[in-house]
């Protein structure tokens, strides 16, 4: 892999994250209100003209845009993103407590739902247009059709009649303190968002597994008589397996920052949490670094997964050296 195909994907990736930047620092003063009248709310009338004054210079909302955008942009680019206005917390603080999170999250969903989907796109392929197939296909469409919102809330609802379970934002037990007490927090938000993922994945492997079970080399392996068992997982599965590690790219990316209404309803502090509020409180700190920051693990996740592409598939390197 050419320095030159590195050098273009690593530029293409700092304007994106630039027009990220930009993007969330316009949208988010495009909004009704500001900062001073989210922490104030109703308050915020009584104010007279000087008071008013004082507190748009103390936050800064007097400079112009491109001032206020530049000053933040380079505090970010010194690792400073800036102080929640809410609560006075810095706010790489605020992230570092909500990544683990989510990112846990993140990791156990697919964990899950990665070899369910594939061995489910690898059964339904095995039997194309057949009974199995259709009902795995049907399970698919099942699962992408139900929203996160209504499983999750199913879920906790079925825990608290069954279990006495109510998610508590309080009682939230790091990884690093128990094992156990953190799995049984996080298992069940996992599987709610594994649904969906599982679905996807499904999709792929068997339009994947399908379009390389037709290939020449599969019939020459049958012809040579070997067994199915090895046809499938040493020949057509490894030739599928771009699509299939594309695609389990692009669904962890996307979970990184598409978590926000399952951690709502199960009550965990990830970063989807984090950000909702900071959307609430109009908090501009805490929205603009948590959506950069997830654009930036999304980008990565996706330059990653365009890395094992290549290294998977030499024909996609061809020109590039």
């Amino acid at each position: 892999m050419s320095l030159r195909y590195l050098g273009g994907r690593l530029l293409g990736t700092v304007v994106t994250l630039l027009g990220v930047a930009v993007v969330v620092f316009v949208v988010l003063r495009a909004l009704p209100g500001d900062t001073i009248t989210a922490k104030l709310g109703t308050e915020s009338a009584n104010l007279d003209a000087g008071q008013l004054a004082a507190l748009r210079h103390f936050y800064g909302l007097d400079r112009p845009l491109p001032l206020q955008f530049f000053s933040w942009l380079g505090g970010v680019l010194t690792g400073n993103l800036g102080v929640s206005l809410d609560t006075g917390t810095p706010v790489s603080t605020l992230v570092a407590g909500a990544l683990p999170v989510t990112v846990e999250l993140a990791v156990l969903a697919m964990l899950i739902a990665t070899p369910i989907g594939v061995l489910a796109g690898m059964l339904a392929a095995g039997r194309p247009g057949r009974l199995r197939d259709l009902s795995v296909q049907g399970a698919g469409l099942l699962g992408l059709a139900l929203p996160e919102f209504v499983l999750a809330s199913l879920c906790v609802a079925a825990l608290a009649a069954v279990f006495a379970y109510f998610p508590d934002p309080g009682t939230y037990v790091p990884l690093t303190t128990s094992i156990g007490g953190n799995l049984s927090q996080l298992l069940y938000p996992a599987l709610v968002l594994a649904v969906g993922l599982a679905a996807n994945i499904m999709r792929t492997t068997r339009s994947a597994y399908l379009e390389a079970a037709g290939a020449d080399f599969v019939r020459t392996a049958k012809g040579k008589g070997l067994a199915g068992q090895r046809i499938r997982f040493r020949h057509i599965l490894p030739n599928a397996g771009i699509p299939i590690v594309t695609m389990v790219g692009i669904q962890f990316g996307y979970l990184l920052g598409g978590t926000v209404i399952v951690e709502q309803i199960f009550a965990l502090p990830g970063l989807g949490r984090l950000l909702l509020n900071g959307i609430l409180q109009q908090d501009y700190a805490i929205v603009q670094g948590t959506t950069l920051l997830v654009a930036t693990a999304f980008v990565l996740v996706n330059f990653g997964v365009d890395l094992a592409y290549r290294l998977l598939d030499p024909r996609t390197r061809l020109g590039t050296s």
